[in-house]
């Protein structure tokens, strides 16, 4: 019974860091869509060419993120860092 509720708290670790890693990629793109669209912030300072190039970024990978629902969490994490 310990051998299993040891298995378990491994596996539920597993989970809650590819959530986390998840939750992570996610928020870094809805913050950066902000950040690049809100006038107070970067709108204003950035040239159109930029403000396009990164909003494709942050679609590319937001679109990845939308069709990679149970991809493993280095996969997050690496598409956190090319980010």
């Amino acid at each position: 019974m310990v051998r299993d509720a040891e298995t378990f708290a491994e596996q539920d670790k597993e989970i809650k860091d590819k959530i986390d890693a998840r939750n992570q990629l996610e928020n870094y793109i809805y913050q950066m869509k902000n950040t690049v669209t809100d006038s107070d912030k970067l709108a204003d300072k950035l040239d159109d060419d930029d403000k396009a190039t990164i909003m494709d970024a942050l679609e590319e990978h937001g679109d990845w993120l939308a069709s990679n629902i149970d991809a493993d969490k280095d996969d997050y994490e690496d598409h956190l860092r090319d980010l």
